[in-house]
């Protein structure tokens, strides 16, 4: 199963979700360790292109994740059984308590979730704790542009 990730540069390769664990985001509090991706290229331009405030930056990367292709490491989570206001913004507490529950039970290596942006999209929530996140393997594919009309 490839993910996909559109980050600066110096994030692309990082193991350990660091950005939110500083910042926490919509399925994990500050310090819990979570990597997000998109199920596809689409989806993971909008969910970066909806945090950007300022200009477009000009040293953004597209990302594969490679993950094991077992499909009991993973888990779809259906929209109805998702905590109320899931797709608040700002994020909803008992929406952070579902992802940070998802990676104390450790059971799955990644959840698939809708996206907030269009509910139809998916979007993965990796646990770097998992064992079988040792054989995820990331790589940058190529320097990532917006198109210069979207913002």
């Amino acid at each position: 199963m490839i993910v996909w990730r559109i980050t600066k540069r110096k994030y692309a390769l990082d193991r350990i979700g660091l950005g939110a664990m500083k910042v926490g985001g919509r399925w994990n509090s500050i310090d819990v360790p979570i990597i997000y991706a998109g199920t596809n290229v689409e989806i993971a331009a909008l969910e970066k292109l909806v945090h950007i405030s300022d200009e477009l930056p000009d040293d953004l990367v597209l990302t594969s994740i490679s993950l094991p292709d077992d499909a009991n490491l993973y888990r779809e989570i259906p929209i109805s059984t998702l905590p109320k206001g899931w797709s608040d913004m700002p994020s909803s507490i008992d929406a952070q308590q579902f992802g940070n529950d998802f990676i104390a039970a450790g059971q799955y290596l990644g959840i698939i979730v809708p996206s907030a942006i269009i509910p139809e999209g998916r979007n993965m929530l990796i646990n770097p704790n998992h064992p079988q996140f040792k054989h995820a393997e990331f790589a940058v594919v190529r320097d990532f542009k917006y198109d210069v009309r979207l913002k």
